[in-house]
């Protein structure tokens, strides 16, 4: 049972009315602040020893023998010194013995189809994660009970037919990580459920309509890039606006008394009009029903952006200033994304998208490679990736079973969202679209748009734009490289 609050202060971050765990030397400790102390573990200031450091030396953490806290914190079964969670025993071996118990297959062993998963959830180094994970989602556990004892088969409808299939798509993505299922295309899935879903409400001869859009144009996409390995997120989220956008068009339609089939000039103009610049992306739709003779013969334009947004070079130094900063409040992570946009002018979708083995580490060389061509990263900057890699995330729990991206994502085998990258970087303040194209442009004024193109993964025309606005003329570039 837990004890009454107090009125006393804890000693070590000063809060009142909390529940105390223990005593120390220093004083009262609040369960809070107990939790923190027994999860720190490092080399002691005191002894030099690697051990859990649960006490403080002049503020700094240390362990047990060396801050004077009469307490064992080894654990009874494997001697490792952690955070007790039972009596006697660590997160490690009670993870152990819940795991043990939720895999029995009735006969008192593992159930062998599942021995991957149980093997890899029990040797995680951070193994309150999965505790908290099972006991936070008891269907979760019940499911793992089922495939273990046999009730239901382990396959891909058994996940996709539960009656809470959100609940426990994780575990799905973890038994594919662990390969206790085939591997599938999960996005190529959420489009075609998101699909589903989205024409339930719509006008029937219009839900028939994108459809058939949906699975000619977006679906067909989609697998051709699955297959050759380049499907990426950005492309699941494109055919989810695109497919949106149609969708508003074709109520437009009805709202002005019109059908698809009796769609004139003029209601294509008046939907350009009226509306955001996002309408314009209608166009795919558009011109693809046009010629399969759903629509009449109509012009829709394409929309040119008007402006470019950039940054000035100033504030373009003063980004990359910043990530040689280590006062600055960012994170190992945030520092070399925001390094190869700045530094390299690669887009957010790319970077989170990257792999591991596009960086080399040779000495004190670090070689990295968007092309086939290797580019060396020169110091100071350098150490940023160095710092990354050495805190790369997600590396302590079983969501990833051999690592492979330069920027690992919370779900199992996944890279890190976009979405999620781009919202860190534009919260530390950078103006994402204005730092690439200000990078870019900074870049052909070194080199020539053509050897920025192959180097950097982009296409001649996108560089010899840049070249062209940035006034950067390299007649004799040849000449100049020899």
């Amino acid at each position: 049972m837990t004890g009454p609050r107090s009125s006393q202060e804890c000693a070590r971050c000063s809060r009142t009315g909390s529940r105390f765990a223990t005593t120390w030397p220093e004083g009262r400790i609040c369960r809070r602040c107990y939790q923190q102390a027994t999860r720190i573990h490092g080399l002691c200031p005191g002894c030099n020893a690697d051990r859990l450091l649960p006490g403080l030396i002049d503020g700094t953490p240390a362990c047990v023998d060396c801050a004077g806290i009469p307490k064992d914190f080894h654990c009874a079964r494997c001697g490792r010194e952690d955070e007790p969670v039972r009596v006697g025993l660590c997160a490690h071996c009670c993870l152990t013995d819940d795991l043990t118990n939720l895999f029995d297959d009735t006969t008192g062993r593992i159930n062998p189809a599942l021995l991957p998963l149980f093997t890899a959830l029990t040797q995680q180094a951070h193994a309150r994660s999965a505790r908290v994970w099972l006991i936070v989602n008891p269907h979760t556990t019940a499911l793992i009970r089922e495939l273990a004892q046999g009730i239901v088969p382990l396959e891909h409808a058994t996940f996709t037919g539960h009656s809470h299939p959100r609940k426990v798509a994780f575990l799905r993505e973890l038994c594919i990580e662990h390969q206790l299922l085939e591997p599938v295309h999960l996005d190529i899935e959420r489009f075609e459920n998101w699909l589903a879903s989205k024409l339930r409400d719509v006008h029937p001869d219009d839900g028939r309509l994108i459809k058939q859009f949906a699975r000619w144009v977006h679906l067909n996409r989609m697998h051709h890039l699955a297959a050759s390995g380049q499907l990426k997120k950005g492309t699941f989220l494109s055919a989810k606006q695109s497919t949106t956008v149609a969708l508003a068009f074709l109520h437009h339609l009805r709202e002005r008394g019109r059908s698809p089939a009796t769609c004139m000039q003029d209601d294509i103009d008046d939907w350009l009009a009226s509306g955001p610049t996002t309408r314009s992306l209608a166009r795919t739709f558009v011109r693809w029903a046009s010629d399969h003779r759903h629509l009449p013969p109509l012009k829709f334009p394409y929309r040119v952006p008007q402006t470019e947004p950039i940054i000035t070079q100033q504030q373009r130094l003063e980004h990359i200033t910043r990530l040689l900063d280590p006062a600055a409040d960012l994170a190992p992570g945030e520092r070399a994304a925001a390094l190869l946009l700045l530094l390299y002018g690669q887009p957010i979708v790319r970077i989170a998208s990257m792999r591991l083995q596009q960086l080399r580490i040779t000495g004190t060389a670090v070689t990295i490679s968007f092309t086939n061509d290797t580019l060396t990263i020169p110091a100071p900057f350098d150490q940023v990736i160095r710092n990354h890699l050495a805190a790369l995330p997600h590396q302590t729990t079983a969501l990833h079973r051999e690592n492979q991206w330069l920027f690992p994502g919370g779900r199992p085998g996944q890279h890190l969202n976009q979405t999620t990258l781009m919202n860190k970087l534009r919260d530390s303040g950078i103006d994402l679209r204005g730092a690439r194209n200000a990078s870019l442009r900074a870049l052909v004024f070194e080199l020539p748009a053509p050897v920025i193109a192959d180097s950097m993964n982009y296409s001649y025309k996108v560089t010899d734009k840049h070249r062209q606005n940035a006034g950067a003329v390299f007649i004799d570039y040849v000449t100049k490289r020899k």
